[in-house]
């Protein structure tokens, strides 16, 4: 698939996409004021008891004002409802807004609503039952989830596979492609319309685009995984490989599946990236030590030239970089395995807490179904941020399409997405914690990598074992 280009100088169109944004929140805002009509608008005029609706997860920055604007459109159309949209500085406790600060609000008798909960997440919320199963709504109400993209149900689902109860609605998605740096093509000699395609042409091109200085790193070339990117267990689906597999019994995710060739020869891939195209970790390590985030980040600073990252890095280039010249191809491959793209999808799910009856489970519901089934509202929000809408006619929409220049490889590559395998340890299969308990967890094999102390045989053994442990733990407790 050939890469999209954007030409910095495009300003007619995106004058022309901007209004066409304009006119489609004009026209949600129009549906959904009072009158409007709509599935869900009381009928006949008649008056509800007024309810509030506490909406933890409501994200900041430049993702804030859209999300106000969906729940202002809710509202219109919903007027007895309120929701209250709050993010984590917002809520009383300490720790991770999904996980500590929910688990204690629950504990307690008091949750939110609704909250907003990383997908890979509900596995575990699934096992232990903290949010409402939503099925008998969805076929009262007669939700399709056919309409999500498939990758996104099959995460709220638990337990996984065939039978699994719907845990929450799918919000958003995003997935990842190879960034990179045209203006930085072009100074080396490049075609800025002909990025690499396979692991072998982007560590040659890498090479040519790093500069250095005696034995300082300059400008990262190309990084395979690290700093400025957002790769990491991609590499795995992108050599053809998989994570997890069933048990002996046949039941799905219940043993490592990762200790083969196709991860030694990623993992070695790391490394000669490291050692020839970034000069070694020290290197590297003072390099990526130059810069920050957001406006402070490498790709908005001369620092990279070329890496996989997310969809939402649209949305940062058009806040943070909006002069940088800057296209996107999907994720290289392995030579002989470019034709098929592959990207690593991950997002979020919005999820009704258990406990929650009567009205405040009607008016929680209403909400879960404008905001992630709702066409407009899917729509307005990923148009403005750069997310990657759930819902499938959203995401394919014309007005989706154009909201960027770049987004059309994004939607693309989305048809060959792979998402981490749902367990009841969704944290303590992928991620470290804070106290670094789990060094082996999947995430953390890069860190082991580029530390030099062990062989890449070695941390294989080490992560097999522990994943197993933690698989067998979490299923026995789980109890299925």
């Amino acid at each position: 698939m050939a890469a999209l280009i954007h030409r910095g100088g495009a300003l007619s169109r995106r004058t022309a996409v901007a209004g066409g944004l304009a006119g489609l929140s004009a026209a949600l805002a129009a549906a959904c004021a009072p009158g409007g009509g709509g599935e869900g608008a009381p009928a006949g005029g008649a008056q509800k008891a007024p309810v509030k609706v506490a909406y933890w997860g409501k994200w900041t920055g430049s993702n804030q004002e859209p999300e106000e604007a969906v729940i202002a459109a809710f509202q219109q159309k919903f007027p007895h409802i309120t929701v209250e949209g709050l993010d984590s500085s917002q809520v009383a406790g300490t720790g991770d807004l999904d996980r500590e600060k929910f688990m204690t609000a629950l504990a307690a008798g008091s949750p939110p609503e609704t909250i907003k909960i990383d997908r890979f997440k509900m596995g575990g919320h699934g096992a232990k039952r903290t949010t409402t199963l939503l099925d008998d709504l969805i076929k009262r109400d007669k939700v399709d989830v056919k309409k999500f993209y498939p990758a996104t149900v099959e995460e709220v689902q638990y337990p996984p596979g065939p039978g699994g109860k719907i845990t929450a609605l799918p919000w958003n998605t995003d997935d990842r492609a190879l960034y990179y740096n045209k203006q930085h093509f072009i100074e080396a000699g490049l075609d800025p319309n002909k990025p690499p395609l396979t692991w072998e042409d982007a560590q040659e091109v890498g090479v040519k685009l790093t500069k250095k200085d005696g034995g300082n790193l300059v400008r990262a070339g190309f990084v395979a995984d690290g700093s400025g990117t957002n790769w990491n267990i991609g590499w795995q689906w992108a050599a053809g490989g998989q994570w997890l597999k069933p048990g002996a019994d046949g039941k799905v995710n219940r043993k490592a599946a990762f200790n083969d060739e196709k991860a030694r020869g990623w993992m070695q891939y790391l490394k000669d990236n490291m050692d020839r195209v970034l000069g070694g970790f020290a290197a590297y390590d003072a390099w990526r030590q130059r810069f920050g985030t957001n406006e402070k980040g490498p790709w908005f600073n001369d620092g990279i030239s070329m890496g996989v990252y997310g969809s939402w890095g649209i949305g940062e280039f058009k806040r943070f970089g909006p002069n940088i010249d800057y296209g996107i191809a999907p994720p290289p491959r392995p030579k002989g395995m470019e034709g098929t793209p592959v990207t690593w999808a991950g997002g979020f799910a919005l999820a009704i807490p258990a406990g929650i009856t009567g009205d405040r489970l009607e008016a929680a519901w209403e909400f879960l179904k404008y905001y992630c089934y709702g066409k407009d509202s899917q729509l307005l929000f990923g148009s403005r941020t750069g997310q990657m809408p759930a819902l499938l006619e959203a995401a394919e929409d014309r007005a989706y399409k154009e909201s960027d220049p770049h987004m059309p490889v994004f939607v693309d590559v989305m048809k060959g997405a792979r998402i981490r395998d749902v367990t009841p340890a969704g944290d303590e299969v992928w991620f470290d914690n804070a106290n670094k308990e789990r060094p082996f967890s999947l995430f953390a094999l890069r860190d082991r990598l580029y530390e030099g102390t062990r062989s890449i045989s070695d941390i294989l053994i080490e992560a097999e074992q522990y994943v197993n442990r933690t698989l067998d733990q979490a299923w026995a407790q789980a109890g299925a």
